[in-house]
């Protein structure tokens, strides 16, 4: 099999809000200008998120790109806590009063996604109520960074359970899940640093991993979903920009103008690499779309993830919470569904992670991580034509799991046929994974592949 960059659906979301902050006031027309040049030059459309403050300032700019480019908008939600005081009614307010707005001056504006990093169980409710299809915002792995802390959700995208918005629905959701920008997902799993792996431009900039001339990081990073498009049939590659990190005027100077340019630079190289492959450009409003047309239910990600080989400074940013990892780090198998999120290092046969998302009716005090139970192969031979392994698991209780089998020479066999309900997928012809579900009882399981005729 080769990858099907098809598969991958790229999106850039700016934010383009009206602020009355210490760190700034007003609208980032400048920054808005510079982002909006930069990725009309490859054709890349940009998803603005508006507010109510910025939709008069910029309707006449964003309809004119609308029509050239293909921009569209999302709106920025109030602060569920700091704005609403926890009122749901607030809430909803607020967001109806701004989305009247936005559909005055963006008649095209139909699919309706909102914005904000800090969710709540009370904000996926009243989004749902008032029709919402989607929430940009998601972090994964982050804690306390910018009050956010998303530690055991998926990637990606998924389906939002509203009574734990940081679990994936059971069955199909109303409110697809946005993340924030797209992690670097070995070395966050490995690192656990999310805001130094990622494809944030001021992120990668302080922490030493980019530079205005040189995106090697960001390549290898997007080589790496790129490749897992062979296996899935859609990867979700969002990437955010702040507009008014992209400016240093009076209105906003949150970075010194060496830093806007170098990401200015960063974002024009990015761009023309994304283009250079034919992936799906589109707005997060119709990859949103996509999503509901295409999945009943959250779909299963099957990410083989590799050491991106670039290495962070030592520095103030990446000392913050006590230090950022370097690696090397191993080749590493992810995957989630809406039932759990699994992770295999390579040689493993049994998950370095398990959360379950399973019968977990709150998210306090942990990230749905559960022990796993110790596995034996008790059986295993290969020949010419056939490979046979028996894994066996004693008393457990009752949970999504998963097994691994890695080994290089995998492209030219298939599955045998099953009948006790686990699913196997070969991965990039080295990597054999079976999802069952534990059931309280010793197992004995199974593997068979045989040679493709």
């Amino acid at each position: 099999m080769a990858m099907k960059p098809a598969n991958l659906i790229y999106t850039f979301v700016s934010y383009a809000s009206h602020y009355d902050t210490p760190w700034g006031k007003g609208t980032a027309v400048d920054g808005i200008d510079r982002t909006a040049a930069i990725a009309h030059k490859h054709g890349v459309p940009v998803t603005w998120i508006v507010n109510g403050g910025s939709v008069p300032v910029l309707a006449e700019r964003i309809r004119d790109w609308h029509g050239r480019y293909g921009d569209d908008v999302i709106l920025q939600s109030p602060f569920f806590v700091e704005d609403c005081g926890m009122s749901k009614e607030k809430f909803k307010s607020a967001l109806e009063r701004d989305w009247l707005l936005v559909e005055e001056a963006f008649p095209w504006a139909k699919t309706k996604v909102a914005a904000r990093g800090k969710i709540y169980n009370e904000a996926i409710e009243a989004l749902e109520e008032l029709d919402f299809k989607g929430m940009w915002g998601y972090c994964w792995e982050q804690v306390w960074w910018d009050g956010i802390t998303h530690k055991g959700i998926p990637w990606g995208s998924w389906y939002v359970d509203p009574s734990r918005f940081k679990a994936p629905h059971p069955g199909k959701g109303k409110i697809v899940a946005c993340e924030w920008t797209a992690r670097d997902l070995n070395q966050t799993f490995h690192s656990g640093s999310p805001v130094v792996y990622s494809t944030d431009p001021n992120d990668v900039l302080r922490a030493g991993l980019c530079a205005g001339d040189d995106i090697s990081y960001w390549k290898n990073l997007f080589d790496d979903y790129l490749a897992n498009t062979e296996h899935n049939d859609q990867v979700y590659f969002l990437q955010q920009q702040e507009a008014h990190e992209m400016e240093c005027t009076e209105r906003f100077a949150v970075f010194p103008a060496a830093d806007v340019e170098a990401c200015a630079g960063m974002l024009d190289l990015f761009f023309g690499y994304v283009t250079s492959f034919p992936v799906t450009l589109t707005t997060l409003p119709r990859a949103v779309e996509l999503y509901h047309e295409r999945n009943g239910a959250t779909a299963p990600s099957y990410m083989l993830t590799r050491d991106t080989q670039v290495r962070p400074q030592v520095n103030e940013y990446t000392l913050t919470l006590g230090g950022t990892g370097g690696g090397p780090w191993p080749t590493t198998f992810q995957y989630y569904d809406r039932e759990c999120q699994l992770a295999f290092v390579e040689g493993e046969c049994k998950p370095r992670r398990l959360l379950s998302y399973v019968g977990k009716d709150s998210m306090r005090g942990g990230d749905f991580a559960e022990e796993t139970p110790p596995v034996f192969v008790t059986g295993y031979e290969r020949t010419g034509d056939e490979i046979r392994l028996v894994y066996e698991i004693g008393h457990w209780r009752p949970i999504p799991y998963g097994l691994a089998y890695w080994d290089d020479g995998l492209a030219e066999y298939e599955p045998a046929p099953r009948e006790d309900g686990a699913k196997v997928a070969l991965i990039g012809g080295r990597l054999a994974f079976l999802r069952l579900n534990l059931t309280g009882e010793p197992r004995r399981i199974e593997l068979v592949l045989r040679r493709k005729p």
